[in-house]
């Protein structure tokens, strides 16, 4: 059995250490995967996460805004491109 205390101990630590004191940019979906990330990053590094979410247009109605909710701790960076990939889409 896996102890939760002791992993989530053992991947900040990991984090820390890849960080290396430098900034890490982070894409963030909003899914559970890298929501956990995002979370264990921000523990590990703090202010040197720059977690970055892309809004494609497609995302259901309220999800950006929840997902900001989720992270208000995180200077989470919201990138609207709607119109690029409705345009892309397009062809």
């Amino acid at each position: 059995m896996v102890d939760v205390e002791t992993f989530i101990d053992e991947a900040v630590r990991r984090i820390r250490d890849a960080a290396g004191g430098e900034k890490v940019v982070m894409a963030l979906s909003g899914g559970v995967d890298s929501s956990v990330c995002a979370a264990l990053a921000a523990r590990a590094i703090g202010d040197a996460l720059v977690p970055i979410y892309v809004d494609t247009g497609l995302m259901r109605r309220g999800e950006t805004d929840l997902i900001r909710s989720f992270f208000p701790e995180m200077n989470l960076r919201v990138i609207d491109a709607g119109d690029e990939f409705f345009e892309a889409l397009r062809g």
